[in-house]
């Protein structure tokens, strides 16, 4: 197959089963060798900031030289996005020739095995990255749950240096459960026994994260902006010798760490990145061949350089000459955090908001956490083959609000008219799903996501938004 049929064939996967297992994909890694347990690896979990945290980690290390993987979902415009070996997605050549060598591994897997079938589309791409991380000889692979936690694809890497689940909140309730409680569950599904875990999740979904742990003797750490790193269970006592003192772990957090992405739900996911690096026993790698003093100023470098140096697209991306945010926030929790950060960076804007959003979303939550009075609203319909939420019944749900609202045929419509027609003192924000986000993108003229990096605000500490502090 070339790019295209592999991509092709891709898509024309299952996307699950109705009795989701891990016993498929772990059979299919023992027949292939295991290539999961080729390298070491960091594991994260959590409803939202679980791609930010992975990217993020990704970063940091490799400021300090060291080869990564990184797998991540959903992509916005390419299937290479998933898969980075040292920042750079895998080339189309290379997609295609693990996923047709692939594609004959598990038809063969399914043809043996009837009562397994072939690999879903999901425990494809995970096989592929565990093959391509592999056979790239990396370090360390940092991977991001595809969904749930528990049984996730990823979740047969083994034994992972580290785990982290971000926090908890109300998504894809029809698969993973109803409350934060249930979901909370399933997430914490990727406790592995003797690996440490750290969280930032709160209330109920931390108690059973907690309880998940300990069930597993997990050494488990809660992590608190603005800079509090806190060990659960006494397993982890030896491990709590790696947390600095609360005074270094000041300076490592002090305002000269500046994160490229903005918000205070960056500010805790960059606290999450450095406790799992912490947890991990990272920390004398970031440091290289130094010691003593010059030892913790190269960790604290590490650390600063990679944060500054984190392209996310799709999460708050600013293209500063279009006065345009980009952020594919699609439940309330995410919608929550996206309109704080919008009144931090920007205090003295109006919002026009074009959103595009999923059927299966919580919308009249989502749009309560994130319209406000006086903003303005254009309603659109992503191209999808998902079910999407109709612009008539979007626009219903801001009556009453003080909202200016209109509805556009198709999402480039809708960001042609915010363009053209806004106010002097109005950010464009594009939002509701990934599908709409992308859709943008295109009209923009990207082919890849990278195509917006030298577009993107990557300093936000004019606004001091993004300071851990």
């Amino acid at each position: 197959m070339n790019y295209r049929e592999s991509t092709v064939y891709l898509e024309s996967l299952s996307p699950t089963v109705q009795k989701p297992c891990l016993e498929r994909i772990d059979a299919f890694m023992a027949e292939c060798g295991r290539q999961q347990g080729c390298f070491e690896s960091i594991h994260i979990g959590g409803t939202n900031g679980k791609g930010s945290t992975v990217a993020m980690l990704d970063s940091i290390i490799r400021a300090a030289d060291l080869k990564v993987g990184r797998f991540t979902g959903p992509h916005l415009l390419r299937w290479n996005e998933r898969f980075h070996v040292d920042g750079k997605p895998i080339s189309d050549e290379r997609f295609a020739e693990l996923a047709t060598n692939l594609r004959a591994l598990s038809e063969d897997f399914g043809s043996r095995h009837p009562h397994f079938g072939p690999l879903t589309w999901f425990e494809f791409l995970a096989a592929m990255s565990f093959v391509y991380f592999a056979e790239s000889k990396v370090d360390i692979a940092v991977f991001e749950v595809g969904l749930g936690g528990r049984w996730d694809a990823t979740n047969v890497l083994g034994s992972p240096l580290a785990s982290a689940i971000t926090n908890i909140d109300l998504d894809h309730t029809q698969i993973l459960g109803a409350t934060v409680e249930a979901i909370a569950r399933e997430k914490a599904g990727i406790a592995k026994p003797g690996s440490p875990m750290v969280t930032g999740a709160s209330g109920p979904a931390f108690e059973e994260i907690r309880s998940a742990a300990q069930a597993v003797r997990a050494p488990l750490f809660h992590c608190t902006l603005p800079g509090t790193i806190q060990a659960i269970h006494p397993e982890c006592s030896a491990i709590s010798s790696r947390i600095p003192s609360t005074s270094e772990l000041s300076d490592l957090l002090e305002t000269r760490l500046r994160l490229s992405l903005a918000g205070r739900h960056q500010q805790a996911n960059a606290l999450l990145a450095l406790a799992v690096l912490l947890v991990s026993g990272l920390k004398p790698r970031l440091a290289g061949k130094s010691s003593g003093v010059a030892a913790a100023r190269k960790v604290q470098a590490v650390v600063s350089d990679g944060l500054q140096n984190v392209y996310w697209p799709g999460r708050f991306q600013l293209l500063e000459n279009l006065s345009l945010v980009l952020d594919g926030a699609h439940n309330p929790a995410g919608a929550r955090a996206l309109r704080r950060s919008l009144s931090e960076v920007f205090p003295d804007k109006r919002f026009l908001f074009i959103v595009g959003c999923f059927q299966n979303k919580d919308v009249p939550a989502y749009i309560d956490e994130l319209v406000q009075s006086g903003d303005s609203l254009i309603a659109c319909e992503a191209s999808s083959r998902r079910e999407v939420y109709s612009s008539e019944r979007l626009l219903e749900l801001v009556c009453g609000k003080r909202v200016e609202s209109s509805r556009a045929g198709s999402v480039p419509e809708a960001l042609n008219r915010a363009l053209s027609q806004r106010r002097a003192d109005e950010m464009v924000v594009v939002t509701g799903s990934f599908a709409t986000v992308r859709e943008v993108m295109l009209d923009l003229g990207w082919q890849q996501v990278e195509d917006g990096l030298a577009a993107t605000c990557m300093n936000w500490v004019a606004t001091g938004s993004a300071r851990l502090r």
